[in-house]
């Protein structure tokens, strides 16, 4: 593990997004700089992630707004956007292995293995941040939560 910057990560993120994404319109909101202690490819899985799961459940169209800030000791990243919303029936398991979206809400033939979040909540986790969602239908946000760096290199508690 080592110093990270988040902003850097989100942005290679959202580049890589955007071009597997094209029928997506990608607003991206960010400070000059978020410094997390941890693992850097880890991290990127995790926003890529994020992105490829707002990609993969939506339709054409659809709004993906990326934002990254700080909040008090935590550094905050948020992707949301304007598709269908998440099914009331996997709300609580959407960060389970292997929990998958109805069919409804898979609008590509990506597929999913089922562990895209799961691997999200895994790596908050081992980062000491957590990974939450709050979605209805217009509006499906994760929001994702990591210890920011103190001036001293150590993660704020």
């Amino acid at each position: 593990s080592a110093p990270v910057d988040l902003v850097e990560v989100v942005l290679n993120a959202t580049q890589d997004a955007r071009a597997a994404g094209p029928d997506h319109v990608w607003t991206l909101t960010i400070p000059d700089s978020l410094m997390v202690f941890g693992d850097g490819n880890q991290l990127h899985q995790v926003i890529t992630n994020l992105l490829g799961n707002a990609r993969k459940h939506t339709p054409a169209g659809t709004r993906v707004a990326i934002s990254a800030y700080q909040e008090g000791g935590d550094a905050v990243i948020s992707v949301l956007d304007d598709g269908p919303g998440v099914p009331e029936s996997i709300k609580g398991h959407v960060f389970e292995r292997f929990a998958r979206a109805d069919v409804n809400r898979a609008h590509d033939d990506e597929g999913s293995t089922g562990l895209g979040l799961a691997i999200v909540a895994s790596v908050a986790q081992a980062h000491g941040g957590t990974v939450e969602l709050i979605s209805e239908p217009g509006a499906t946000r994760f929001v994702l939560r990591l210890p920011l760096l103190t001036g001293d290199g150590s993660s704020a508690e």
